[in-house]
């Protein structure tokens, strides 16, 4: 019985992004906290923002906490970890082409699942941003089932948004992303629903940046196999997320995203469910 739990949590960690680096790449420092945002005079607006071309380099911290709500007993396990990212940008009319590398991906807290799953880096991934879709290239992934390639096509929907062409206060929009992504081993497609709202400009840093908030409804479904046993995962859920813009740099500078999921993992012709708190914290280095 305890082989069998083991064998779920190890499932659901993965679902986490539990994956250790098979590269020695160098352990990148904790981001710096957050500070409150300093609240400035109204500005004139409206506000464009557009993004530059070149390399973005971002530092991405997660943590995930992973709770049972089958069994009778407490079971709960936290995963955190720090990536660095590389995002080349190159416009071309009205699309945006990009490459997306992975150098690091370092899991600083496992839990007591035991052993990771390795990777080897660096992990890249290739496409465009046209009109409201952003396509990554299926001849970039090599692994279809591959945690960080999964964990870089998620920061990807929530680094490359279609903002409107002029930004006011109070100005709202709504998108949709349909993201193939892996769940454990498991292939998944999740159906989110986003809507956003311009909260105005404030301070970051020293300079005025443009704050954007975000609220998702999350839907995931997907089917594949753990010991020869057929397995399918049902999520729902919601997420959040604060973009900090600097419409002058074309720089999204920080980024805080949050999800709240209840998965349900059936094999066997049992349920499994659990309850996931993950939280992603995106930052820009000059």
């Amino acid at each position: 019985m305890r082989r069998r739990t083991n064998s779920w949590w190890f499932l659901v960690c993965l679902a986490a992004a539990c994956t250790a680096s098979s590269a020695r790449a160098p352990r990148p420092t904790p981001l710096p906290s957050l500070p409150s945002p300093v609240p400035l005079p109204p500005g004139s607006g409206p506000w464009t923002f557009n993004y530059a071309p070149g390399a973005i380099s971002y530092q991405v911290s997660r943590s995930a906490t992973i709770e049972s709500r089958s069994d009778s007993g407490s079971h709960r396990e936290t995963s955190t970890n720090l990536t660095h990212e590389l995002l080349t940008l190159e416009q071309v009319g009205d699309t945006i082409h990009f490459t997306a590398v992975v150098d690091t991906f370092w899991t600083t807290t496992q839990g007591t699942i035991g052993p990771v799953q390795p990777v080897q880096l660096p992990v890249q991934l290739l496409g465009s941003l046209v009109g409201d879709s952003l396509i990554v290239s299926a001849d970039s992934v090599t692994d279809k089932c591959s945690p960080v390639s999964s964990a870089l096509s998620t920061d990807l929907h929530n680094l490359l948004v279609r903002f409107p062409v002029q930004l006011s206060q109070g100005t709202r929009w709504r998108d949709s992303v349909d993201l193939q992504t892996c769940q454990g081993m498991i292939p998944t497609m999740a159906h989110i629903t986003r809507s956003y709202v311009v909260s105005g400009e404030t301070e970051y840093q020293g300079s005025p940046v443009l704050v954007v908030q975000r609220t998702d409804m999350i839907r995931a479904h997907g089917e594949g196999a753990q010991q020869q046993h057929r397995v399918t995962l049902d999520a729902t859920g919601t997420g959040n997320a604060v973009y900090y813009l600097s419409p002058k740099d074309g720089r999204i500078v920080r980024l805080n995203a949050g999800q709240d999921l209840d998965l349900a993992i059936t094999a066997s012709g049992r349920v499994h469910r659990f309850k996931e708190i993950s939280k992603q914290d995106f930052g820009y280095s000059r």
